[in-house]
């Protein structure tokens, strides 16, 4: 039986705006004998972005947000709450300082999972099988969930007008253009300095003998696989990118 996974993918979608839009964040992938998945998530807003989320989400009618200034940006009580209805087990959420999220859990292997948006799964970003864990971005899948998100997270989505999750076609310089016409040049400039670290591990015990991640500001030992998506690049981006290691 498949669950709408209404929850769930709010979640990511908040995480995926507001998360990946902040000037330090981290996603940490690790790999499991079973072929389930740890997945870790830590991130920091700046200040200037920070400030400008509140006000423009004051408001907005969801509570994984804080808006009013004094509290805690993110919500970890409801945060937590949202993972119930989902895949993910184990979840751990923390709001170390104000403006900075934590999230740690883990993903079953696929034909264990059982909470979809149509027929979109966890399953098609992060799979993983007996030597292999592939890490999946695809424009056309982020914008089939995007149209199937409850109204209240939607909005979220079209405050920063992202190509990547409502289909338009533009480029990275016509996209920051856009953000400082609209939010200003230091909202821009934060953005334009901002980067997605991913880090991919294989199982305890075993070796990376393959790493397919980008050729540029890429590490990639035995122990782990290191490599840095530019925010700009994530949020226009036009073609399916697709990562991996193989042990």
């Amino acid at each position: 039986m498949k669950h709408t996974g209404k929850y769930l993918y709010s979640v990511i979608y908040l995480i995926a705006l507001l998360g990946f839009v902040g000037c330090s964040s981290k996603l940490s992938v690790t790999a499991k004998a079973d072929k389930s998945t740890d997945v870790s998530f830590q991130t920091a807003m700046g200040p200037v972005l920070s400030s400008t989320i509140r006000s423009i989400t004051t408001g907005m009618g969801s509570n994984y947000v804080n808006s009013r200034n004094g509290q805690g940006l993110f919500s970890a009580e409801t945060i937590q709450e949202a993972f119930r209805d989902s895949d993910f087990t184990n979840v751990k959420v923390a709001t170390p300082t104000q403006n900075s999220l934590s999230i740690a859990a883990s993903l079953p292997h696929a034909d264990k999972q059982t909470h979809a948006t149509g027929t979109l799964r966890a399953a098609d970003f992060i799979t993983c099988s007996e030597n292999v864990m592939v890490l999946t971005i695809s424009p056309a899948n982020l914008k089939t969930m995007t149209e199937g998100l409850p109204q209240s997270t939607k909005g979220y989505l079209d405050l920063f007008m992202a190509p990547v999750f409502n289909g338009e076609k533009m480029t990275k310089s016509e996209y920051r253009a856009l953000i400082a016409t609209v939010y200003g040049e230091n909202i821009a400039k934060e953005l334009e300095s901002s980067n997605i670290d991913v880090e991919m591990l294989p199982p305890k015990g075993k070796s990376i003998k393959k790493a397919l991640v980008p050729k540029s500001g890429s590490k990639a030992t035995a122990a782990k696989a290191t490599f840095s998506i530019p925010l700009l690049d994530f949020l226009t981006l036009s073609s399916t990118e697709t990562y991996s290691i193989e042990w």
